[in-house]
């Protein structure tokens, strides 16, 4: 079953998405399951296995490529990466807990330390650059804009790629082909935050549990992952970013049917 092609390609919509990825593979069970049962003689075949269920979540659309909700979290994202950046590069010379001068010569992280080695870093951070300005030099390209300057790969030059894309950001969210931006953003905004732990050891979330519904008991543990200390659950950065996602949305969503009954 195919997506809405006017569907969001956000995380709106992962509910959405995975509905429609469950119905598809209840659909392949299903057709397993049928051939099976015609294969059966008559009189052994009893009844046929159920046909599953079309989904019932409807997809929030987007307006015209992203909803607004998901265009606010990738400008978020795309903000917040050059600090996140900026976080690594300085841990890659012991300004944040990085490994010793043996660790980045040997390539080995002692114990306690919390970083990787340098050269790692080193590729992330250039990986990083590179994906910011060939979307840069695409859209230079698209509206005809000047080539950009030629620039050595620093913080700096990474600094003024990421300006260049929020003062265009609005223009380029609602061009189709920027889904895969979009969504390299957020997935760039959860890696560089798995890679700095930039959320400190015990900082409460906001979130409530999703598994025994407590609000404030869920905190981020030394070892990165986030532990509700109320029933145990542990979620991974990806895991808890995720149901952040979703909670925010039905609060959104709650406040506007609120306001909407509102005389």
């Amino acid at each position: 079953m195919p997506y809405d092609e006017g569907a969001c390609p956000g995380p709106c919509n992962r509910r959405y998405r995975e509905a429609i990825d469950q119905y598809d593979a209840e659909v392949e069970t299903y057709r397993l399951l049928l051939g099976l049962w015609a294969g059966e003689p008559p009189a052994k075949r009893g009844n046929p296995p159920a046909r599953p269920e079309r989904p019932s979540v409807n997809p929030v659309l987007g307006d015209p490529t992203w909803s607004g909700r998901c265009c606010s979290l990738i400008r978020a994202a795309l903000t917040e990466l050059d600090d996140l950046a900026s976080l690594l590069a300085a841990s890659s010379d012991g300004h944040r807990g990085g490994p010793s001068r043996g660790a980045q010569k040997t390539g080995h992280v002692g114990k306690g330390s919390s970083a990787p080695t340098l050269s790692p870093i080193t590729d992330t951070l250039d990986e990083l650059y590179g994906a910011l300005v060939t979307v840069e030099d695409d859209w230079r390209a698209f509206r005809a804009y000047p080539v950009r300057p030629q620039r050595a790969r620093t913080g700096h030059a990474r600094r003024v790629s990421i300006t260049f894309l929020l003062d265009e950001l609005d223009a380029i969210l609602l061009h189709p082909g920027s889904v895969q931006f979009g969504r390299a953003t957020l997935a760039w905004q959860r890696r560089l935050r798995g890679l700095t732990k930039s959320d400190p050891v015990g900082a409460q979330s906001p979130i409530r549990c999703p598994r025994c519904g407590e609000r404030g008991r869920v905190r981020r543990e030394d070892d990165g992952y986030f532990r509700c200390h109320a029933c145990e659950r542990l979620m991974s950065q990806d895991e808890h970013d995720e149901e952040f996602d979703r909670q925010a949305l039905a609060q959104e969503a709650a406040d506007l049917a609120v306001e909407g009954a509102a005389p």
